[in-house]
């Protein structure tokens, strides 16, 4: 991760699901002088409208003025005019899209009085949320000892050259790590985080559209751009990686180029390759068990409310998880006096060092209502010390009433006795007074039974009380931690294997074991900017959908007219093919003065059913995001192959366009018949297309190799018949790769 040879001078990467940065496989920070202060341009807007949001309310209306606007002539604005009346919502969309210093000043004059009370305001508040490397000397983001600064599509190139000074007040700095955290906290405002991830918004107060400064592309689902010479280029992004969501930082990437975007992509890429989905706890797992004191519950157990989802390295070990609990103020059990509702401590999983969660214990009075969640731990019943009391008094009580009848029979067979040895005449008085003072001589089968049956329920009455004490006041114990079930994802998020990483073995799978490798079930997605689509290699729905999320528009990033928008949308390609692209068609316009190329249709989600040069949804090569047909209107805005001999772009592509890394996709020589015949896509390379305006990018080397005929005896070659050559594809007709 830390090898990706990114260009921008520093970076940064936080997990911001997991709130923590991320680690590789030795514990080391994915980062590059994350704690160095440097200028970070217009990346300190964020703070501006974290300060607005804090203070303002979205509906409230600003009226413009001079002085709001001073000190921007050259650099990046929307064009704001004094009288006009915007609201902060439609200020703070200009704000953070295309990065208009009219708007940031606009916002700080309206909202503190001046910029210097606005300044203080943003400080104070970097102070507030831990920002130790961070001073803000503007809301724009100038450098020190300038008066503005660029940012988005207009950012200025002559901004400040100046390096750090000593004078700390006037600098405008900040660090790839504190800018991190500076957006972590940002994002916890949910309407910060939509405009953050806004690409383009309506500003009705003022009549304008706000453009962002790029494209979405790849993985990147929202960002900021910044730039001033001494900053370089700078991106503060977020992007959403197998449910993990990232915020990465770059600062100090070359000015002229686009590799702030590019290392964005480049790290959120390999986050994806070098890191795998993780579940570390399941809903419903018991994830401790605590004592409880002076209750007949002895332990509870706690669950977890939901799924505990994390980025892992793919090398991580299961078993070197640590697990710990720490209770909350010293808390070890539950007791009669624990209070309901707030946190009993916490259960934490570490990995090398690093928290990976944690999970708060709280127990709730009352659980039947459903208000505290599914998994709500209610307050166990403890025992009622009245009633152990009475228990008490009854044992004592049937103690003496078992005492009083053993006696009493005891007396009764001492006097039978005595009136045995007597006359008959004493007997017959003795009975006599016997009867007399209710005694009969001789205990009934009830009174002999009685005092028994009182021994034995007293017993029981001291056993139970017994016990109930016991267990009231014995040892509670200690908390158990448990060791939830780990289990690694799959792409559609089903469990593909718990515990540990499967090592891989040193035998190649055979032929028939190597699985389709993309949606759609084409092999050949894998092999990136040489990937294969038509008839026999199809890609799916959810590939396009895909592709079209990674893709950003010729037009806005470098200018390139789109000919055909109504009919074919914006001109969207992937970055990489863009760039050169633009290069490109740069070369033609130099060696041609007059001549302009532009685009008539790029990336098409879906297909077309014309006939012969047309594919169906599944099998276009414009789903690639890697194509364009190209033409020069000089020439009409007809694509005709039989107008291809008076059209200089297409004769000059082709001698061209592989100095770029881009090739004739649909060559004459391997059209596979002629166009009236049916769609010839062969075992043997053949394409079924003949287009001369139809260039696809796949990169230099490969290019070169097509256009030079290296495996085509010196004859331009298709793309088809290349991959075959290579070893890269076994069967064309059959859809299948080596």
């Amino acid at each position: 991760m830390n090898d990706l040879g990114l260009s921008s001078r520093a970076w940064f990467l936080w997990d911001n699901s997991a709130r923590r940065e991320v680690l590789d496989a030795e514990g080391e920070s994915v980062s590059r002088e994350a704690d160095t202060p440097t200028e970070v341009a217009s990346l300190t807007k964020i703070m501006t409208a974290m300060v607005v949001l804090e203070h303002r309310n979205l509906d409230e209306q600003v009226e413009i003025t001079e002085e709001m606007l001073t000190g921007l002539e050259e650099f990046s604005v929307i064009g704001l005019r004094a009288g006009q009346v915007a609201t902060v919502e439609d200020l703070l969309c200009a704000l953070m899209l295309p990065s208009a210093g009219d708007a940031a000043q606009a916002l700080a004059i309206s909202t503190s009085g001046s910029i210097e009370e606005f300044v203080r305001t943003m400080n104070a508040e970097a102070a507030r949320i831990g920002l130790e490397n961070t001073h803000f000397s503007n809301p724009v983001g100038f450098d020190a000892g300038t008066s503005a600064t660029g940012g988005g599509a207009a950012e200025n190139l002559a901004g400040s050259e100046s390096s750090m000074t000593d004078d700390s007040e006037g600098r405008n700095y900040s660090t790839p790590r504190d800018v991190a955290m500076m957006l972590r906290v940002a994002l916890q405002n949910e309407r910060f985080r939509e405009i953050f991830e806004s690409y383009e918004r309506e500003l009705p107060s003022v009549g304008l559209v706000a453009r962002k400064t790029f494209q979405p592309t790849g993985a990147i689902k929202g960002g900021k751009t910044g730039f001033t010479n001494a900053a370089g280029r700078c991106l503060a992004s977020t992007a959403e990686i197998e449910g993990t969501e990232y915020i990465l930082v770059t600062v100090g990437a070359p000015a002229e180029s686009t590799e702030h975007i590019a290392d964005a992509e480049k790290v959120y890429r390999a986050v994806e390759e070098n890191y795998e989905p993780v579940r570390l706890v399941k809903a419903g797992d018991v994830i401790a068990r605590v004592p409880v004191e002076g209750s007949p519950v002895k332990m509870l157990e706690f669950r977890a409310g939901s799924d505990i989802m994390r980025a892992m390295p793919n090398d991580f070990q299961a078993e070197e998880i640590e697990y710990s609990f720490e209770g909350w103020k010293g808390r070890t059990a539950v007791r009669r006096d624990t209070p309901t509702g707030e946190s009993f401590g916490g259960v934490t999983a570490s990995y090398n060092g690093e928290v990976l969660y944690n999970v708060g214990l709280t127990i709730w009075k009352d659980c039947h209502d459903g208000s505290q969640g599914q998994y709500c731990v209610e307050m166990p019943r403890f025992y009622n010390y009245g009633w152990l009391g009475l228990g008490l008094f009854a044992t004592v009580f049937l103690a003496a009433l078992t005492v009083r009848e053993f006696r009493k029979n005891r007396r009764l067979k001492i006097r039978g006795a005595g009136s045995a040895e007597g006359s008959s005449k004493g007997l017959a008085e003795n009975s006599s007074r016997v009867s007399a003072g209710g005694l009969s001589g001789t205990p009934t089968s009830i009174q002999k039974v009685a005092p028994w049956a009182g021994l034995v329920m007293t017993l029981i009455s001291a056993a139970v009380c017994g016990f109930a004490l016991w267990d009231c006041f014995r040892p509670a114990g200690e908390v158990e931690v448990l060791r939830p079930e780990i289990v690694r994802l799959g792409e559609a998020g089903a469990a593909e294997q718990p515990g540990e990483v499967e090592k891989p073995t040193e035998e190649e799978p055979s032929e028939d074991e190597v699985p389709a490798v993309a949606a759609g079930g084409n092999c050949t997605t894998e092999f990136e900017n040489l990937m294969l689509i038509n008839p026999n290699f199809t890609v799916g729905t959810e590939f396009i959908a895909g592709r079209q999320g990674s893709l950003i528009s010729v037009s806005q990033t470098y200018g390139i007219q789109e000919y055909h928008a109504v009919g074919n949308g914006d001109n969207l390609m992937m970055p990489e093919a863009a760039r050169h692209l633009n290069e490109m068609l740069s070369a033609y316009r130099a060696e041609n003065p007059g001549h302009e190329m532009g685009t008539y249709s790029c990336f098409r989600a879906r297909g077309t059913t014309c006939g012969r040069l047309c594919a169906a949804t599944g099998a276009s090569d414009h789903h690639t995001g890697l194509t364009c047909d190209l033409i020069d209107l000089k020439y009409g805005e007809v694509l005709n192959t039989d107008d291809y001999g008076n059209h200089l772009e297409w004769q000059w592509l082709k001698t061209n366009s592989y100095k770029y890394g881009f090739i004739d996709r649909f060559p004459e020589a391997w059209a596979g018949g002629l166009m009236s015949e049916p769609l010839n896509v062969d075992e043997n390379g053949s394409t079924g297309l003949f287009e001369t305006w139809h260039y696809r990018y796949v990169g230099v080397e490969a290019a070169t190799e097509i256009a030079t005929g290296k495996y085509n005896g010196g004859k331009y070659d298709s793309l088809e018949h290349y991959l075959k050559a290579t070893g890269r594809v076994k069967d064309l007709k059959g859809g299948r790769c080596s």
